[in-house]
């Protein structure tokens, strides 16, 4: 078994997959309680960092060290946020706050450099973009306790998803390794939990609520600090793929009243069929970084 963690591939799926699944029985079992649902994504975030980056040091230096105390942060504002009722205000300036302190934290030494101007001014940009999708989707919470609708509670863990595989896609391809094995553990993760929602579907007739506002926040910050490091510190990261893939999150806040007229009536099809229609820029993207990238694809 060590050896077999010890392949970069085994240890960026295998781990943070199971750690998925069992995140997925534990909302099913505690009957998607609320605090313990969004503690245990906290823990599982910050799960997939430890597992491939190590615990930071205090203080950090390298900017990947940076990210594990940002990705921190954003979990226990998630926390914070499901510990405060009606907080989810508050919750959205956090989840503000923290893409502004990604962008100027991780992208400082380019922040001081003139020359860098057009980087930063991109970070800035997919901050904003990935904010404004975690945003959404923390004001549009109570669509996912329509039961009326099965695809509802599949959307945010479902476009998180699509967004963390476009994202590892586009790191792997524009030569970050370790960028893209943390999108790829994220996605491994939300990909065992939602397998475990399916089965409660196809038992019960209702997936789980899998993602709270605050779990929407802990794993949402957590891809928004990866994917504004990559754009900052990425040897060469299609741009292009960047900012379709960060439009993902915030279009599908602004369609997912209108997915429901495009679906069939059949509770299994449709979480499936939702899933593919939020994942186009996902798709867009990663195609995009497919056939513009470096290595390993092209």
């Amino acid at each position: 078994m060590p050896a077999l963690l010890a392949n970069p591939v085994v240890l960026t799926v295998l781990p943070p997959l199971l750690a998925g699944l069992i995140l997925g029985i534990l909302a099913w079992a505690s009957g998607s309680n609320r605090l313990v649902v969004v503690l245990a994504w906290g823990a599982g975030v910050l799960f997939v960092y430890w597992l491939l980056e190590g615990v930071p040091p205090l203080p950090p230096i390298a900017a990947k060290q940076k990210l594990g105390y940002l990705i921190g942060f954003g979990a226990l504002a998630g926390i914070a946020s499901s510990l405060m009722p009606g907080a989810r205000n508050r919750a959205a300036l956090a989840s503000a706050v923290l893409a502004a302190v990604a962008v100027v934290w991780l992208g400082w030494s380019k922040i001081t450099n003139s020359g860098n101007t057009g980087i930063v001014v991109l970070a800035a940009l997919l901050a904003v973009l990935l904010a404004a999708g975690i945003v959404g989707w923390l004001s549009s919470d109570n669509a996912d306790s329509d039961e009326s609708q099965s695809e509802q509670p599949f959307l945010a863990p479902g476009i998180l998803l699509t967004t963390a595989i476009a994202g590892s896609i586009v790191a792997a391809s524009g030569l970050f390794l370790g960028m893209g094995q943390i999108l790829g553990a994220l996605s491994a993760m939300l990909g065992g939990a939602l397998a475990v929602s399916y089965m409660a579907l196809l038992v019960r007739g209702q997936g789980l609520a899998l993602l709270p506002p605050g779990a929407i926040q802990a794993v949402g910050n957590a891809l928004l600090c990866v994917v504004v490091l990559t754009a900052l510190l990425g040897p060469s990261p299609s741009l292009l793929a960047l900012i379709v893939l960060s439009t993902g999150p915030l279009l599908a806040v602004l369609l997912r009243s209108r997915i429901a007229a495009l679906l069939p009536g059949a509770k299994f099809l449709r979480p499936i069929l939702a899933g593919a229609i939020i994942a186009i820029p996902a798709i867009t993207a990663s195609l995009i970084a497919v056939l513009t990238g470096t290595s390993p694809f092209a």
